[in-house]
């Protein structure tokens, strides 16, 4: 078994592997191409006679950083690679004040036996609802707007994350105010972060069937909203290791998707 960095034909493989575990059908591109193909992330692979049977992924956002895509293939599975994969990923991420995850009920005793502590549910909807009309004037974001928003989002979410922001920034959407913003990564999520009143409008105008959001158990207007918008599905469990960060929950609505918060 060798646990390595993916190439780019590894990519399909990978992405097959974590569609059976997660049972959520994943084609590129999706986050972790982006990280793949960054300095600031890594995509790993393990690979058993040639087939890759496991994977992790792992994004650096300054002093903080997060794992994610950590799935093993059942053939593979009851050997401890899950636990192989994790602790290459950490490796990966270098010296790290905060690691954080979003881990599923499955996963979660293995995270816990690596020191990582539970922070709080995040809430998974899968949208089925037609759209409300928006109630606030809305405005595409422009390149003049960069800094305000990667502001915005380190007050929501106390992490500096520029690598996906900047490459969620083409087709995003804000209130005319610049007061929340929901960006428009390259892959099927919603990620939105800012005041509840204009991220409330955001995620109701912008919000498509079929779509999955996870947001903060404790942003109650969030949830309350995506329960009459969508089915919700089983829950994950934001975890840390090492000090909290100074996030807010109430101001974020919407992951980058269900592997990177």
């Amino acid at each position: 078994m060798t646990i390595r960095r993916a190439a780019a034909d590894d990519i399909e493989p990978a992405l097959a592997v974590m569609s059976e575990a997660f049972g959520i059908e994943l084609r590129a591109p999706t986050v972790h191409t982006l990280v793949a193909s960054s300095p600031d992330g890594t995509l790993l692979v393990a690979e058993e006679d040639g087939v890759v049977v496991g994977t992790a992924a792992s994004v650096t956002f300054g002093p903080s950083g997060w794992l994610g895509g950590i799935t093993v293939a059942p053939s593979a599975r009851g050997r401890g690679l899950g636990r192989a994969l994790t602790e290459a990923a950490i490796d990966a991420l270098g010296e790290r004040e905060t690691v954080l995850l979003l881990a599923s009920t499955l996963g979660r005793p293995l995270y816990e036996k690596l020191g990582f502590e539970p922070e709080g549910l995040y809430r998974v909807f899968s949208s089925g609802a037609a759209r409300p009309e928006k109630t606030v004037e809305l405005r595409d974001v422009r390149e003049e707007d960069r800094e305000a928003v990667l502001a915005l989002d380190r007050s929501a979410t106390g992490e500096d994350r520029s690598l996906a922001v900047l490459a969620s920034l083409e087709g995003a959407v804000a209130t005319s105010d610049l007061s929340a913003v929901a960006l428009r990564p390259p892959w099927g999520a919603l990620p939105i972060v800012g005041d509840p009143a204009g991220a409330t409008t955001l995620l109701a105008s912008l919000i498509r069937p079929g779509l999955r959001v996870a947001v903060p158990e404790g942003n109650r207007a969030a949830v309350q909203l995506l329960q009459l918008l969508g089915r919700e599905v089983e829950p994950v469990t934001r975890m840390r290791r090492g000090p909290a960060l100074d996030w807010h929950p109430e101001r974020v609505w919407g992951v980058f998707s269900l592997f990177f918060g």
